[in-house]
């Protein structure tokens, strides 16, 4: 493997987007001799799970970022930052929580996150599409924030997404294969979700990589658990899935580059051939 060097800061949401979505190229990153920040716009304290996973006194908001270290950890992260936001939520009733993400000034959260990249003279911004991946409203506000922050460095800024075609493929595979594919695991409708084949520009091969990427995943147990036996989880069903499988499914990590890559991370990234 080449040795890079340079800075990458990762951005996103929640404690466990980094695991679902760009792990393998973090660790790939750290291996290649680049420095690698991740940093989480929020604690994630919002939703559901099971409270037998809390110690006595503990928070969902705490476990969430001990979650998150470990999962760091288990990358190779060099420092993990977490931006000082609430989680969002997906629906709020009467507006946005104080102190969430989505109810903070976006000026506020850009200058938040350009102290970062300046802090650590970042060559390189990765972050969330523009549509937030699936439609969260604090993924969305990722995108935005990533897009000034970066503006404000004069850093480059691309996005990490999924192949939308694989990830509908993918989901007829698992069944074809006799794979439970729970009901309600995905909507029938992809067609607003993350990024079409034909608009990605470059892809990170991160076979070499998934027993660190699965620990990532791992990591994350109170994303893998519910407070009903009749909810599924996402996260669960991706960790319990075979070694084959999961090596089909999470081998490659998909982006949009609107702006030239810097040179010190072109190696990592393979142009995708339409």
């Amino acid at each position: 493997m080449t040795v890079t060097t340079g800075t990458i800061v990762f951005f996103h949401a929640h404690p466990d987007d980094e695991a679902l979505i760009s792990a393998g190229t973090i660790a790939r990153a750290v291996d290649a001799g680049s420095r690698v920040v991740l940093v989480l716009a929020t604690d994630g304290g919002a939703g559901f799970f099971d409270p037998t996973l809390l110690a006595s006194g503990e928070t969902l908001a705490d476990r969430r970022q001990r979650e998150a270290h470990a999962s760091a950890e288990a990358l190779g992260v060099h420092r993990l930052v977490f931006l000082g936001y609430a989680d969002s939520g997906l629906e709020p009733d009467n507006g946005w929580p104080e102190g969430s993400f989505c109810a903070a000034e976006t000026g506020e959260a850009i200058d938040r996150l350009a102290a970062v990249l300046r802090e650590e003279h970042a060559d390189l911004l990765i972050a969330d599409d523009a549509v937030g991946g699936y439609g969260h409203p604090d993924h969305v506000r990722v995108h935005e924030v990533a897009v000034g922050a970066a503006a404000g460095a004069g850093i480059a800024m691309i996005e990490v997404t999924i192949d939308r075609e694989f990830l509908s493929g993918g989901i007829e595979l698992a069944a074809s294969l006799g794979l439970e594919v729970p009901e309600g695991f995905m909507p029938p409708d992809l067609s607003s979700w993350y990024t079409p084949h034909d608009q990605l520009t470059h892809v990170v091969d991160v076979s070499g990589v998934l027993d660190r990427k699965r620990a990532s995943m791992a990591a994350h147990a109170t994303q893998a658990s519910s407070s009903s036996a009749d909810s599924v989880r996402t996260l669960a069903v991706f960790i319990g899935l075979p070694d084959d499988i999961y090596a089909i499914a999470f081998a490659s990590e998909w982006f949009v580059a609107h702006s030239p890559i810097p040179a010190a991370f072109a190696d990592l990234f393979t142009p995708v051939v339409s």
